[in-house]
């Protein structure tokens, strides 16, 4: 308990309250209960031992040192010194946004997840607490026996909820900290309406009737608005994963072709008829510089395509998490077994 205070007292102090406040929010409708600050606190920590790590393997190989100076340096001339300087600063940059993208990204997913799961068993849940309502029990009570097992997460989360309610807490109040247990508008809204109708003293049984009939209707219209957007999910994902990578192996051959071609020439000006001396212009594009910049195309290809899938498939650009990777390999593998190809072809002929 006294190293998490200890780590959200660093969480809190490095870190802008907005930002804390911005992760409270996504780490409650991730499901995780720890304080905002705390895990600030344990990101900061990862991300200082991970830059130590990453600026020790750049000075204790010098192979990679003398890689990246040399990359850089085309770019950039710089000495060596100045380069020993500025490498720990572009570790931590790296390492900074790439632990925060990807935690990020872990907990939109989760918390997609969560809200999927409970946006298929509301309307079930609702028609249940309706029909309790009706039965003579109190909103609370409705909603404890509604939690069965079957619903899975949201009987979990309600019963946590409610808990409170009996202990004390109002009514209202527990809603609220039930409703920010999941990033849904949906359940949000559905909570307001509960509460307004509990104020208002509105015959509840029948709001809760109509709000899970439409939610039911909701849920028909996304599925059938997802299965006339599938021949674009078709076409993103053949762009994606065979058109660009097999353009891509087909332009660096022949890059590669005319560079062997161009280095059999003599370097010297040549004579060329009545237009006198001509000189052979030198490579501006090699294929090596196609070569990491057909890798770097292709992974931000492959990254906004799953963003575009996820959004067509679930309605959120999140869940394109986990159409990423296989999305990346494929495109690569594409790339790499034409490249094979075309290069075997090409040895054959030249």
């Amino acid at each position: 308990m006294a190293i998490t205070n200890n780590f959200e007292y660093l969480g809190r102090f490095l870190f802008p309250k907005k930002q804390v406040k911005e992760f409270s929010r996504v780490l409650a409708s991730s499901g995780y209960l720890i304080p905002a600050g705390a895990f600030l606190g344990y990101l900061a920590f990862a991300i200082l031992g991970l830059t130590i790590l990453l600026s020790l393997t750049y000075f204790a190989f010098p192979s990679i040192y003398n890689g990246f100076y040399l990359f850089i340096y085309k770019i950039i001339p710089i000495s060596r010194f100045v380069m020993g300087v500025i490498f720990p600063i572009l570790s931590f940059l790296i390492c900074y946004f790439g632990v925060f993208l990807i935690v990020s990204g872990i907990l939109n997913l989760q918390s997609d997840i969560r809200r999927n799961a409970l946006e298929n068993a509301l309307p079930d849940f609702l028609m249940l607490v309706s029909a309790n309502i009706k039965a003579g029990m109190s909103i609370d009570q409705a909603m404890w026996y509604s939690a069965k097992p079957e619903f899975g997460l949201l009987a979990i989360e309600v019963k946590n909820g409610i808990k409170s309610a009996f202990s004390g807490e109002p009514l209202e109040s527990a809603l609220d900290k039930l409703a920010a247990r999941f990033d849904s508008k949906v359940f949000t809204r559905t909570i307001i309406l509960l509460k307004q109708a509990f104020a208002t003293g509105g015959e509840i049984s029948k709001v809760l009737e109509e709000t899970s009939q439409d939610l039911r209707n909701t849920s028909i219209v996304k599925k059938e608005v997802g299965a006339s957007l599938i021949l674009y999910e078709i076409f993103v994902l053949f762009a994606s994963v065979l058109g660009t990578p097999f353009l891509f192996a087909v332009s660096s051959r022949l890059i590669s072709v005319f560079e062997l071609q161009r280095n059999a020439l003599p370097t010297t000006s040549s004579s060329f008829g009545p237009f006198g001396s001509v000189a052979i212009p030198t490579n501006v594009i090699t294929a090596n510089d196609f070569y990491y910049f057909s890798l770097a195309t292709i992974f931000i290809t492959s990254l906004f395509s799953s963003l575009i899938i996820s959004t067509i498939r679930s309605g959120s650009r999140n869940e394109g998490v986990k159409y990423f990777p296989f999305i990346l390999i494929g495109s690569f593998l594409v790339y790499a077994i034409v490249g094979i190809v075309l290069s075997s072809f090409f040895a054959s002929i030249l």
